[in-house]
C-alpha cells in the first residue's frame, strides 16, 4: 500500500486533497497517469493545503452552476415513446442514455451518467428519475413511458368513459 494525495475527484475513493492508501498498481497504472494524485510528501501536503482554498472557490462556483441547472432540469417533465407490447412490456428498455437524449429535447442537457435509475424501465408507466449531478446536488424528475401508437394509453389505468359528442 502506498500513501497518495489526491489533486482530482475520484469517485468512490475521495476529493481532492485527501490524503488515501491505495495499492501501488492502482496508483502506477490509472490514478499517477491520470494526474489524479501525487505521493504524499511534506513537500507535496504544503503544496496541496495552499492548493485547498483555490480548490474550494471552484467547487463552490460548480455547485451553484449545477444547482442553477438542476432548477431547470426539475422543471422537465419528460415523455418517452417507444415500441411496448399489448400487456404494456416494452420491447428492451428506456435507458439512461435515453432519458438523456429526451431532456436534451427538451431544451436541458444533462450527461447519461448523471441518471441514477434503481431498475432498468421495461414497462409502460410513470416514474421518478433521480439526476445526480454533484453529491450535493440532485434533482427529481418524472419520466412517462408509453407505447408507440398508443400515448394515451396506460395498463391496468381504469377505462376513461368516452365522452359525449354534441
Amino acid at each position: 500500500m502506498i500513501e497518495l494525495l489526491l489533486v482530482k475527484d475520484i469517485e468512490h475513493l475521495g476529493k481532492r486533497g485527501n490524503k488515501v492508501r491505495v495499492r501501488e498498481g492502482y496508483a502506477r497504472n490509472y490514478l499517477f497517469p491520470m494526474g489524479a494524485a501525487i505521493l504524499s510528501t511534506p513537500d507535496n501536503v504544503a503544496h496541496v493545503e495552499r492548493q485547498r482554498v483555490k480548490w474550494l472557490g471552484e467547487e463552490a462556483k460548480l455547485i451553484d452552476e449545477l444547482r442553477e441547472l438542476a432548477g431547470h432540469i426539475g422543471k422537465l417533465d419528460l415523455k418517452i415513446v417507444t415500441k411496448a407490447s399489448e400487456t404494456g412490456n416494452l420491447y428492451g428498455s428506456v435507458s439512461e442514455k435515453l432519458i438523456a437524449e429526451a431532456g436534451t429535447k427538451a431544451g436541458v442537457r444533462f450527461d447519461a451518467k448523471t441518471v441514477r435509475l434503481t431498475q432498468p424501465i421495461k414497462a409502460v408507466g410513470d416514474y421518478t428519475v433521480l439526476i445526480h449531478l454533484h453529491e450535493q446536488v440532485e434533482v427529481s424528475i418524472p419520466v412517462k413511458v408509453r407505447a408507440e401508437g398508443r400515448e394515451d394509453w396506460l395498463p391496468n389505468a381504469p377505462a376513461k368513459a368516452a365522452e359525449p359528442t354534441a
